[in-house]
């Protein structure tokens, strides 16, 4: 069934920042996303996934075959666009009461589920402002990391960036305690999407144990994990490179799979 609440009607902008190796403090990554809301459903990815997503989708409408489609200019297009860093789309169902994540590693995409609820939240007596917003702060340890949110009542949405929900208000800004990963509210504005749609096609379903497990083996061995794939004719060298790259990136923000 098609829920009213699965068109978004307002979008929140954060602001990400994160520490891929935690032997690398001063090495930090960024990625722009976006909140999609709706009356019982949200969704949350990188804006720049969503802007690259929205360049292909209106070249293939302007084409009735691919044959007609100027490739050229679409990969000229898409070279230039900032790429997604942070690449899961977390879908958040209040009607389901559960969030499922999809996310693209390498050239498969999987998806998983988890309860929606969040428990252990801890409200103090703290306050700030944010984009004019009055906040207060909360506290919750979540998969291995303690977190420090603020959140405002006067955006009544118990919502937030990543799988974070369950506050008495939208979570304008939340990040673990070693600043490790961060997440702050930088603009609000009227959006209407069809959340739905905001999927990755032809998902391998997993639990979210056996995800991490897969993903954890593929940034292993980089080589096993292209063997058989279109790239599996790079050489040495640069599998050599990216399986470096994969090694420094040992700071999930899921520590513990819960």
């Amino acid at each position: 069934m098609q829920l009213r609440g699965q068109i978004s009607n307002q979008a929140f902008f954060y602001s990400a920042t994160y520490t891929p190796d935690s032997t690398d403090v001063n090495n930090k990554g960024t990625d722009y996303m976006i909140l999609w809301a709706g009356d019982y459903y949200s969704v949350f990815e990188s804006y720049y996934g969503y802007q690259l997503d929205s360049v292909q989708a209106a070249a293939s409408k302007q084409s009735n075959s691919p044959k007609d489609l100027n490739m050229t200019a679409l990969v000229g297009s898409v070279l230039s666009m900032k790429k997604p860093a942070l690449k899961f789309r977390i879908h958040k169902s209040w009607a389901d009461e559960q969030i499922t994540v999809y996310q693209n590693i390498f050239f498969d995409n999987y998806v998983y589920i988890q309860p929606l609820k969040m428990e252990g939240w801890n409200i103090e007596d703290q306050y700030k402002e944010i984009l004019g917003f009055k906040c207060q702060k909360a506290s919750i340890h979540y998969a291995g990391r303690d977190f420090i949110a603020w959140y405002s009542e006067e955006i009544p949405l118990s919502d937030g960036p990543y799988v974070f929900n369950g506050l008495p208000g939208l979570i304008m800004q939340i990040e673990d305690v070693q600043n490790f990963y961060s997440f702050e509210l930088i603009g609000i504005q009227s959006s209407s999407i069809k959340m739905s749609e905001r999927v990755l096609p032809k998902t391998i379903s997993l639990s979210k144990n056996q995800f991490f497990l897969t993903k954890n083996a593929l940034f292993k061995d980089v080589r096993k994990a292209l063997l058989g794939k279109p790239s599996s004719s790079v050489s040495d060298e640069a599998i050599r490179s990216v399986q470096q790259r994969y090694d420094k990136s040992n700071n999930p923000l899921e520590l513990v799979v819960d």
